[in-house]
Formats: C-alpha cells, sequence, structure tokens
C-alpha cells in the first residue's frame, strides 16, 4: 500500500482509512466481548486499510507514521473500540520492527509482493535461543500475545544462551515464528480489553533461521530517522493513543447520558443541568485537552530532534516514558468521573461506559505506563544540569 508522501494529506488519508471501518468495528465489538478476541471481519478491515503498516518504513509500503501521527491514529482508533486499537498498536509496533531491522532475506520471506503481514508477540526476553547452524534453537513462554490468533507471523524476545554464559544487551534476540509453529494457551479469562485475545504463547525447541532474527539495538537496515528512536519511546506513542482515545469516549458518553437522564428520584432535573456535574465535566474536558496538547508538543519535539540527526539523551527516553505514565493516570481519572457519573445505569452491560471503565484500568496495568516511570523521570530530571537565566 501506498500512502501520501506529503505529510498533512498522509495525515487525513490515514484518519479517513480509520472512518471508513468504523462500521464494521463497532458492530463486531459484542464479538469480542463474548470469545474473547477480535471477529475476523474486524481484523481483515484494519488490515486492508493499511493500517498495519503505520510503523512499517515507506520502502516497504508502509506509512512510516511521525510519532504524534501514531497517537492520533491509536486514539481515533479507541474512540470506536479499546481492543481493536490495542492490537493495532501492538501489531503494528511490531511490523515496523519487522520491516526495519529484518535481514534482506528475511523481508522476502515476510513482505512478499509488499503485502502488510499480521505480526503478534511481545518483545521482552523470556525465551531461550540457542546457537546452531543457519539460526537458532528458540523455547519459551511468552504473556499477553494481542491479537495472536488473527496472526500470520509471531515475534517473540529471547536472550541467547552462551557457552560462555557471559549476557550484554547484545544477547538479547528478537526472533519470528510462523504462526502454525506456536502454540496458543487458552487463558484470556480477563475482565477488560476482552476482545484483544491477548493470549500467552509457547515454543518448544523451534528452528528460527538467521533471516528472520534480528536485534533492535542495532541500527535499522531501512527506513528513516523514526527508527532511530529506541524502546522504550518507540512504543509509547501508541499508549498515550490508547489512553486519550479511550478517555474522548468516555466523556463523550457520560456527556451524551447526562442530557437524557436524571437521577430517577422524584423532582431530580437531568444530570447535565447540575452544577456539580458541569463543574466536574469542565475540569475533565480542559484535562484531556491539555493531555493532547502536551503530548503534541512533546512528540512533536522529539521528532525534530531525530530528523536532525540526533538521538534521545537518557533525560527524554525517560521523560517520553513517564509521559506515557501520566497521560494514562489522568484518563483513569477522566474515565472513573464518566464511569460513576452515570450511577449504577453505568453497570448495565448495554451501557458503553462499563466496557469503557474495563478497558481502561486493563491498559493501565500494561508496564510500559507504570506509574513508577512518572518517579523514574523525576529522579534523572532532579539530577539534570539546571542553568538560570536573569
Amino acid at each position: 500500500m501506498e500512502w501520501p508522501y506529503d505529510q498533512e494529506a498522509k495525515r487525513l488519508e490515514i484518519l479517513s482509512a480509520i472512518d471508513s471501518i468504523r462500521g464494521v468495528v463497532s458492530k463486531n465489538i459484542p464479538y469480542g466481548e463474548k470469545e474473547g478476541h477480535l471477529h475476523s471481519d474486524t481484523s481483515k478491515a484494519v488490515h486492508d486499510a493499511g493500517l498495519l503498516g503505520l510503523k512499517l518504513p515507506e520502502v516497504l509500503g508502509g506509512a512510516e507514521a511521525d510519532p504524534f501521527l501514531q497517537t492520533e491514529v491509536i486514539s481515533s482508533l479507541a474512540q470506536v473500540d479499546t481492543s481493536t486499537a490495542w492490537c493495532t498498536m501492538v501489531c503494528a509496533t511490531n511490523v515496523g520492527s519487522c520491516g526495519a531491522f529484518l535481514p534482506k532475506e528475511g523481508i522476502e520471506k515476510v513482505f512478499k509482493d509488499q503485502s502488510h503481514p499480521v505480526i503478534a508477540g511481545v518483545a521482552m526476553p523470556f525465551g531461550e535461543a540457542v546457537p546452531t547452524e543457519g539460526g537458532y534453537i528458540v523455547s519459551g513462554k511468552w504473556p499477553y500475545g494481542s491479537g495472536i490468533k488473527a496472526s500470520t507471523w509471531v515475534t517473540a524476545g529471547t536472550k541467547i544462551r552462551r557457552q560462555d554464559k557471559t549476557s550484554n544487551t547484545d544477547d538479547e534476540l528478537r526472533v519470528l515464528f510462523k504462526s502454525s509453529d506456536v502454540d496458543v494457551l487458552d487463558n484470556w479469562d480477563v475482565a477488560g480489553l476482552k476482545g484483544s485475545g491477548s493470549n500467552d504463547y509457547s515454543v518448544d525447541k523451534v528452528f528460527v533461521p538467521l533471516e528472520l532474527t534480528w536485534n533492535t539495538n542495532h541500527d535499522s537496515l531501512r527506513g528513516g530517522p523514526l527508527y532511530s528512536i529506541k524502546r522504550p519511546a518507540f512504543v509509547v506513542f501508541g499508549h498515550v493513543g490508547i489512553a486519550i482515545g479511550t478517555a474522548k469516549t468516555a466523556l463523550r458518553e457520560a456527556k451524551l447520558f447526562a442530557s437524557e437522564n436524571s437521577r430517577k428520584l422524584p423532582g431530580q432535573s437531568l444530570i447535565s443541568n447540575q452544577s456539580h456535574f458541569q463543574m466536574q465535566l469542565g475540569d475533565m474536558e480542559l484535562r484531556l485537552r491539555s493531555l493532547e496538547a502536551v503530548s503534541r508538543e512533546m512528540f512533536n519535539s522529539i521528532w525534530e530532534t531525530v530528523k536532525s540527526g540526533y538521538f534521545l539523551s537518557d533525560l527524554e527516553q525517560s521523560r517520553i516514558r513517564a509521559l506515557g505514565s501520566w497521560v494514562t493516570k489522568q484518563s483513569l481519572d477522566i474515565v472513573t468521573f464518566a464511569f460513576q457519573s452515570a450511577g449504577g445505569s453505568a453497570l448495565h452491560s448495554n451501557n458503553p461506559l462499563q466496557r469503557n471503565f474495563r478497558d481502561m484500568y486493563a491498559a493501565a496495568q500494561h508496564f510500559m505506563v507504570s506509574p513508577t516511570h512518572i518517579e523514574s523521570y523525576g529522579r534523572v530530571f532532579s539530577e539534570s544540569q539546571i542553568s538560570r537565566s536573569c
């Protein structure tokens, strides 16, 4: 798939692609809630819209989207369904990493005819890779393989087992399996993000050829400055989109509910006419605007940095990771307000606020947006140099 070279034209076309699949995604939300994974029509719609190529190098037909555009796209999708947005975020990150770092021989296997593969999996090195002729023998078990039941390939993080038992960052290796080589555990029985199908998965002594392995600590083999943004910042942009999009939906639903309902007590006016609700609604709406504004400013700033040929400093990396945690924390407050504003009515399964509430709290459990990252940033920031200007 080819996207426009002009950045604004690209942005509008991608957001238009999301608009074109809203109906399919929305229609199949109940299926995901019941079955514990996305409906095949939803997965196909996301794939056919080109959204899995969000972070894929342009040379392979991807969008190679800048950081805040990634946030906008995931946010827009989360406003329809957070589980679909979550799977898109994870798979797009995996597709982008594979496209940027796999050697040429691997690209020829995975990206046939420049089609976008569906790649599930996690990067955490919970597996073990034993060197052998032409590749590695890999075993391991990994949690949270979001979207894995719709995948064609599955990636995983491993550590190389060497004879001398030494260990360093170069010992961490990403590997790629065909989905048919992976055992998917039937253990995704959860309260939130039900439709994401984030089952655990495992392999036992599977051979992975060298061309299907890579190390993201090395320089990318294709693509532009986007791929000089290393983890964790590389994956934070999507998490911020998840939080903002889910919070936007919650606030919209709360406002709509309040305009049509009272507390169902004699003499009670509509909730929207009550001053306490109005004050809280105004506060939350301004918070939401600030989250989006701060995220845009920070992501655009680091984009200019890497476009100029510089790497992000430890302080900038820490700040971006803390931002993901801070935005998630604030979004939790917004979603909680929205849920509570509807009273007991929010508990009914046909009220979108209850699913919104469950999904946001589930998303906030991810280690990438842990509140501890704010503490870590505070420590790094306190140790950074300060200059006084008159």
